[in-house]
């Protein structure tokens, strides 16, 4: 019997407004990172030397350097999270604590684009096998160990039993399902496998079974959980799409309300806590946009940063008057910049497209003089149209190309500037609907492989393309076609689009003869 997959409604700390990552990219720096780490605490830590075999149809071997994939992984297999200060130089940390690895390309059946397999020796000269994918956004999955299908998605606290004694596993699994754990057991041509799953930490009753079972030459390994918000096994969940929010007419409720009551069912977090942990975020991406401002920012691919000389510049040439876009244009470019650079940003919902949702809502709350709180209010607003697109669609540009990213981005920041205006659920939605229609089959085409070019200034775009839906659905416009219905149809054009059009560096800009010599000359 093969491990049972547990299908989670999305978190809006989880999958939506994060991780805290270092940069450039959350699908392939961030989820990474978190694979490599998971990987780093199965073994147990002190891994002597790996091997990252990247899939050749794939999106990681034309941008696993670019990208940071190279880094996430290995810094992740040093045990760093995507947000430790160190993810940024693990190459060089690995080698200085003499971690042997390498990086190749193979021909692999898994249909995920973000497809890696990992080997790695562990401190007893073990070798451990890992299937992986990035699924976007920094949520992962591992969907096979030591030839043994497994599910992990870092969201539980986890235990593994390798052995040959099919007693002592059935009767650790025994131990495990009397404790509310699942327990499930595989068998291939080497050894047995069990998976032990639990959504609070394990039992002194299972931890003393699997002490025994060590005792008896069982390779047993524990993961704690690696999100922010853990998992159930069970959720009260009030709604899933906007079309069943719709369905309920409550026209007296706030956007904000919805949002609360959702992470309050998916997280079990109080309302207070919810608001406490977006501030904190909103902190983040203030501080990402004060440094992309005023921070010299090393030139990391072959853009230099301009938003700084942006920022000067302003006020003594002309300009069309785009009001609070003008700031927003600011702070979208300061923040992809250093989002370029390395950079500590918030994936929202991606670190590509980590620009548009603070332009928007830090620029309007500037220009408006809101609270932090208000802020807070609107990121969570945001969040649940993110939250409706995740349990439709996805976030990965590898499969729906950029509309799944600055895509995403966009309808989520309309959304946060209805609720910012005082708009209703229905106009949160709506401008959601518009600002996606308005981008729908963009295409995913970084230059060299890098978060650049074409990325910066389609953040940018997404701003401002965000607020103009928001403007037009508070002053009168229908949309038509609803927010559920733009999103599935977001997931149609993205399945129709060419590989080379999503995040493969293969096609669009990476083509053009300028982005050919910059790649020749990186």
């Amino acid at each position: 019997m093969s491990s049972a997959i547990i299908n989670e409604p999305a978190s809006i700390f989880n999958d939506v407004i994060g991780p805290v990552m270092t940069g450039p990219s959350s699908s392939h720096t961030a989820g990474p990172a978190r694979i490599g780490k998971a990987v780093h605490d199965i073994v147990g830590g002190d891994i002597k030397r790996a091997t990252i075999y990247f899939k050749r149809d794939g999106s990681y071997p034309g941008t696993y350097q670019g990208q940071g994939s190279d880094k996430g992984f290995i810094g992740g297999l040093l045990g760093f999270g995507p947000e430790h200060a160190l993810l940024a130089n693990a190459l060089e940390e690995a080698t200085k604590r003499g971690m042997e690895f390498c990086f190749e390309v193979e021909e692999n059946p898994h249909p995920h684009p973000n497809t890696a397999r990992i080997v790695v020796i562990d401190s007893a000269n073990r070798e451990r096998e890992f299937l992986t994918e990035s699924t976007g956004g920094g949520m992962f999955r591992i969907v096979a160990m030591d030839g043994h299908d497994v599910s992990v998605n870092g969201a539980f606290w986890e235990m593994f039993l390798q052995c040959l004694d099919e007693a002592a596993l059935h009767s650790v699994c025994a131990v495990a399902r009397a404790a509310g754990a699942k327990a499930s057991c595989s068998k291939n041509d080497f050894n047995l496998l069990a998976q032990i799953t639990s959504e609070k930490p394990f039992s002194g009753e299972l931890l003393a079974a699997r002490e025994l079972e060590i005792a008896h030459g069982c390779v047993v390994s524990i993961l704690e959980p690696i999100l922010p918000v853990a998992g159930k096994f069970q959720y009260d969940i009030p709604f899933y799409t906007a079309g069943q929010i719709l369905e309920q007419g409550d026209k007296s409720i706030s956007p904000v309300s919805l949002a609360l009551e959702y992470e309050r069912a998916r997280s079990g977090l109080t309302d207070d806590g919810i608001l406490f942990r977006m501030q904190s975020v909103i902190r983040i991406m203030r501080r990402a946009a004060r440094l992309g401002l005023e921070k010299v920012l090393p030139v990391s691919g072959f853009l230099h940063p301009k938003a700084a000389t942006m920022a000067r510049n302003l006020p003594k040439v002309n300009t069309a008057d785009l009001g609070v876009m003008n700031r927003g244009m600011l702070i979208a470019t300061a923040i992809m910049e250093y989002n370029s650079a390395g950079g500590i940003v918030v994936a929202a919902p991606t670190a590509g497209s980590c620009g548009v949702l603070p332009a928007v809502v830090l620029s309007m709350a500037e220009s408006m003089e809101l609270s932090e709180k208000e802020q807070a209010e609107a990121m969570l607003v945001a969040g649940l149209v993110g939250v409706f697109i995740a349990h439709q669609a996805t976030f990965a540009a590898e499969v729906c190309a950029c509309q799944a990213e600055v895509g995403a981005a966009t309808a989520m920041a309309a959304a946060a500037a209805v609720q910012l205006l005082g708009g209703s659920v229905r106009q949160a939605f709506d401008a959601a609907a518009l600002a996606l229609q308005n981008v729908l089959g963009l295409i995913c085409d970084p230059v060299a492989g890098l978060v650049e070019i074409p990325c910066i200034n389609r953040n940018t775009m997404g701003a401002a393309n965000a607020v103009a839906s928001a403007n037009m659905v508070m002053a009168g416009f229908d949309p038509v076609i609803p927010l559920d219905e733009v999103i599935d149809t977001m997931l149609r054009v993205g399945r129709m689009l060419p590989s080379e059009l999503r995040c493969t560096n293969r096609g669009g800009l990476c083509l053009a003869p300028t982005a050919r010599k910059i790649q020749e000359s990186l």
